[in-house]
């Protein structure tokens, strides 16, 4: 993504870790000029230089060897953006777009080469219809849709949710091939913004929008498309309606934690459905709820859902899979997992047979 060469990498590495050159010298055991020869670029470096450096720095080899992948062509954001948490998003997505490819070329995880694909919307109408035409390819119907994470692999989206820290973009995606894609959602922000926001990077996906897409009015309707998908109008305006001697606000509330969406996102699929007004809208805005008057309500709140840190369920029980069936040791399954687990917490391994002896 980046196109630096190693050693700009290197020294890039370095300096985020707020090292000096005689610092990781040290740490790996060669001359500071040595090592500011290979920043430059002037001088080669050893494989077993690059494992202590990379092992110095606390970073996957893989992050110094891997080839640029494309472009990011997605990213969502409900916060100002902040260079600090963009720059450590991109850096994440980039190391997991390379791992979701090398499970791809190992035959760990697979590509959907025949995933349906849809023209990026023009119109609210267009939004409608369109996750409508999504829904149906996933065979549901109109109430919430959970476990997101999951139907996005459906598609060939692979996603990765870390604690970024919030304040910067919620999310990117890039492209890995025609049947795969990876995305990363920050894990710090609440579940209902992370799920709105893998939403929107599903359209980005299913729309074959190439590019990071910065015109506003591009953003609007993915956003759109994404709360169509998250909660469709016949499934809302039943609950609407249901409720309909509530007061407004409880039934925002309703709808917000019935169908698992942030209260801003909920506000505005409310107001696009007609369902509350603008002076409503505005009334409502800012004021977001309390646990307390979920639980009034009897609604479930802040559920786990694409918590930090976390890979998508199928890549998940994919790489757990490799390890059991000793294709892939422990120590990389754990990096793999973002920590998600650690060794102590992986299932027994298959007992070894004489074809593991021989093919050493």
């Amino acid at each position: 993504m980046d196109g630096k060469t190693l050693g700009e990498r290197i020294a890039a590495e370095r300096i985020r870790h707020g090292l000096t050159q005689d610092n990781l010298a040290g740490r790996v055991g060669i001359e500071r000029t040595a090592l500011g020869k290979i920043e430059k670029g002037d001088r080669k470096v050893s494989a077993l230089e690059l494992v202590n450096i990379a092992a110095s720095l606390e970073t996957p080899l893989a992050w110094f060897v891997r080839d640029p992948l494309p472009a990011v062509i997605g990213r969502r954001t409900d916060a100002a953006p902040s260079h600090e948490t963009t720059e450590s998003l991109d850096r994440a997505l980039e190391l997991f777009a390379g791992d979701v490819a090398s499970l791809i070329t190992s035959g760990v995880i697979t590509s959907v080469d025949d995933r349906p694909a849809w023209d990026t919307p023009q119109s609210y109408l267009d939004c409608e219809r369109i996750a409508g035409e999504v829904r149906a390819h996933l065979n549901v119907g109109s109430g919430p849709l959970y476990e997101l994470a999951g139907i996005a692999e459906q598609f060939g989206l692979y996603s990765c949710s870390l604690p970024l820290g919030g304040g910067g973009a919620d999310g990117a995606l890039v492209w890995v091939n025609d049947g795969c894609a990876a995305a990363v959602i920050d894990g710090s922000v609440k579940p209902g913004r992370r799920r709105m926001t893998l939403a929107h990077e599903m359209g980005h996906w299913l729309f074959g929008d190439m590019f990071d897409s910065k015109a506003d009015d591009a953003e609007r309707m993915i956003n759109a498309f994404a709360a169509y998908l998250l909660a469709p109008r016949a499934g809302v305006t039943e609950m609407w309606n249901r409720h309909a001697r509530d007061q407004v606000r409880d039934r925002a509330i309703r709808v917000a934690g019935t169908y698992r969406m942030s209260w801003s996102a909920v506000l505005l699929h409310l107001r696009n459905l007609n369902l509350i007004t603008e002076d409503q809208y505005r009334s409502l805005d800012g004021r977001t709820p309390v646990s307390g008057e979920f639980a009034r309500l009897a609604i479930p709140r802040d559920t786990d859902e694409l918590r930090a840190p976390s890979l998508s369920p199928t890549m998940t029980a994919k790489i757990v899979d490799a390890y059991v069936d000793r294709r892939m040791p422990a120590a990389r399954v754990v990096e793999l997992l973002r920590d998600g687990l650690t060794e102590d917490e992986l299932p027994p391994q298959r007992l070894e047979t004489a074809t593991d002896y021989a093919s050493l």
